[in-house]
């Protein structure tokens, strides 16, 4: 027995919609995106597709603007090193052979370390917590004579900057 039974029928409608059991009509009850398909894979009463229309290639005033068209880094986020590296190895920008494949591949290579390294102080800089706590490391190694050495060579610009304004 329904224990809802004893509610009016206009509540019961409620309910059952409430519940998912809402009374579908005809067309709701076939998924429109939905064919049947034949044992040997076509689908009945579709059309053959046509011949294959091959894009024109880009101008060069279309290829210069993309080229030189900087990347919208507001709503998008930047490639994976595996993007950067895969699109030396298999991106179209080159034939898939030779020389110039060759050096798209080494670049390609370049450029991921680029990247890393704008990746790890982006994320770094990225929350002041973070940045003090790097602010502080570099600081305490200065204090040893071996890191300070090896800091004078990867910060030399800083470490030039800093001689030139304090005359050391």
């Amino acid at each position: 027995m329904n224990p809802l039974s004893a509610l009016p029928k206009r509540l019961t409608g409620l309910t059952d919609k409430l519940a998912g059991k809402a009374a579908r009509t005809e067309d709701q009850a076939k998924p429109t995106h939905l064919r049947p398909v034949a044992d040997d894979g076509t689908v009945p009463g579709a059309t053959e597709p046509g011949p294959a229309v091959q894009p024109a290639p880009p101008s060069l005033l279309e290829r210069a603007r993309s080229e030189f068209t900087p990347p919208d880094i507001w709503s998008k986020g930047r490639p994976s090193l595996l993007d950067i590296v895969n699109h030396g190895r298999y991106g179209q920008q080159v034939p898939d052979e030779g020389m110039a494949r060759t050096a798209a591949r080494a670049w390609s290579w370049f450029a991921a370390l680029n990247a890393a390294v704008a990746y790890a102080w982006q994320w770094v800089t990225e929350r002041p917590s973070r940045t003090t706590i790097a602010v502080a490391l570099v600081v305490l190694s200065t204090l040893v004579p071996a890191a300070r050495a090896v800091l004078t060579v990867l910060l030399w610009p800083a470490h030039t900057a800093i001689e030139l304004i304090t005359d050391y």
